[in-house]
């Protein structure tokens, strides 16, 4: 009969009565409140070593139920009939074929069954810099870091490398940081009772900085090679150019030198001559290549057969080979007002200052209202006439794909390429009869659509006309405008209401504010 791995159900009467027992208490081995602390998944059977106080459950075709029997201190445990079998130290499997050997002439056919019920708890001493070295109470399997974590952890000036489980005449190295960066399980071994976990001072480091995932300070143990500190580190990222890696090491007069290092040679062999032994303070930089598999893209909205985003060749690729293969332009669409948004990579504006210039133009200078002025105004598209470049191709097939050529704009990653709607009206605002949205007629002019719209009103300033551009979103006096397009918008200012009798009111207000503050101060001040 093979060997069963794994703890038995518990009786009913546990499940019933909820009760949690003291680690250190003392309970008969079929005692219903003895609950098994949580294991770190299945126990596996070759690598479980067998200890005093772990309860097994045995059983053969001559029993009806299983007996629960523990391992003794000494080790033993003791078999109805066939005496005392000495198993602690030996894995699952190695006491379960022991148990069976010498069961052998009591037990007949092949009905018996030998099984862990229960893992045992068992103290452990862990010293050196942990918060609060002494013996701690541990449940098997458990590993060094579960055995240091029920010490406190690793203290402020504790090492995560360099740790030390010492077993006898033989120690085992832990190693923390490799078994949580790469899960590697012979950095965190098993321990047992008869161990003592000792966690050393942090003093001696190594350094690697650039084109990996865990760049930093790392504790140095002997024979630590370049490629133990890159594995560290979680091994190098896919844009590292390591043909480019250096190393500096510090000589007595902590002065470093830098000298190239075969990196690649080091990861293919490790531990080869090319793999370096490293010393105190070495510091390794792994440099990255630029725009490593970093794609461009672009985005084309608006009145396109397939809007969306378009990947580039940054600096090469021109609008009409994108606009291609966006599928041309739909019937909607007024390349009038075509632009390409670009992000303006300048300092951000200083809007606390903007504020106040506009507010207080007396304390600024006539360059400052200027410069003002030029922020405010300040936008991100590409100044060029998209309509004529756009023109120049062959109806919605803009232009072959390809580099960007004569006539034609390269974009850049992040460009945003508009096509807007086509609006064949233009929008008069402000003092006229009839403010909205007049007819487009091309070759007129401000004061044609304005006519248009009714006329001015009696309170049309008609000498201050302003047009605003669709296609750039800028604003200019009517006669720097020229001809109106589709979309522009005309505005017309009012004259301010000012007269002889407002200015005198105005004063008049205001020398009653002021008698009527010194009044209440004189009598404040009787």
């Amino acid at each position: 009969m093979p060997l069963v791995v794994g703890a038995w159900g518990a009786p009913p009467a546990q499940a019933q009565t909820g009760e949690l027992s003291s680690p250190r208490a003392i309970l008969s081995p079929a005692d219903p409140r003895t609950i098994s602390p949580p294991i770190e998944g299945r126990v596996d059977p070759d690598t479980y070593r067998v200890g005093p106080g772990d309860e097994f459950a045995f059983r053969h075709s001559d029993l009806l139920d299983p007996k629960i029997l523990r391992v003794s201190p000494a080790g033993e445990i003791l078999f109805p009939d066939a005496g005392a079998v000495f198993v602690a130290g030996l894995t699952l499997r190695e006491a379960e074929a022991k148990v069976r050997e010498s069961l052998r002439s009591y037990v007949r056919g092949k009905g018996l069954v030998f099984t862990l019920y229960r893992p045992r708890q068992f103290r452990l001493p862990v010293l050196g810099e942990v918060r609060r070295p002494g013996a701690v109470t541990l449940t098997a399997p458990v590993r060094a870091s579960e055995a240091i974590e029920a010490a406190g952890g690793i203290g402020p000036g504790g090492a995560k490398r360099g740790i030390v489980v010492r077993r006898g005449p033989d120690s085992l190295g832990v190693d923390l940081v490799r078994y949580g960066t790469a899960g590697d399980l012979s950095g965190n071994p098993l321990v047992f009772e008869t161990d003592v976990v000792f966690v050393p001072v942090s003093g001696r480091w190594i350094e690697i900085f650039g084109a990996v995932p865990h760049p930093g300070r790392y504790d140095l143990i002997p024979g630590d090679r370049v490629s133990d500190l890159v594995a560290l580190a979680g091994r190098p990222l896919p844009e590292a150019a390591l043909d480019q890696a250096e190393l500096e090491r510090f000589d007595a007069g902590r002065v470093g030198e830098r000298r190239p290092i075969p990196l690649v040679g080091a990861l293919a062999a490790p531990r080869s001559a090319e793999d370096l032994e490293l010393r105190e303070g070495d510091r390794l930089f792994i440099p990255a290549r630029a725009h490593y598999n970093e794609g461009a893209v672009v985005w084309v909205e608006g009145e396109v057969t397939h809007p969306g985003p378009y990947s580039i060749r940054d600096g090469a690729d021109g609008i009409r080979s994108v606009l291609t293969r966006a599928g041309g332009f739909t019937e909607f669409a007024d390349l009038s007002r075509a632009r390409i948004d670009r992000r303006v990579d300048s300092a951000e504006r200083d809007t606390a200052f903007l504020r106040l210039a506009e507010e207080h133009q007396d304390i600024v200078t006539k360059e400052e209202r200027a410069w003002v002025k030029a922020r405010v105004r300040e936008r991100g598209a590409v100044s060029a006439d998209l309509s004529r470049i756009l023109a120049t191709g062959d109806g919605p097939d803009v232009g072959k794909s390809g580099p960007a050529g004569n006539g034609d704009i390269a974009l850049l990653d992040g460009d945003h390429v508009v096509i807007p709607r086509r609006f064949p009206s233009v929008s008069v605002q402000g003092e006229v009869r009839s403010t909205g949205l007049v007819a487009y007629e091309p070759g007129r002019r401000a004061a044609d659509y304005v006519r248009a719209a009714g006329g001015f009103t009696e309170r049309a300033n008609k000498s201050h006309l302003r047009v605003t551009v669709a296609r750039t979103g800028q604003q200019m006096k009517a006669g720097e405008a020229g001809p109106i397009r589709a979309g522009d918008t005309v505005w017309v200012l009012g004259r301010p209401e000012r007269s002889t009798w407002a200015a005198v009111r105005d004063v008049l207000t205001t020398a009653a504010q002021v008698a009527t503050i010194y009044l209440v101060i004189h009598q404040a001040t009787k």
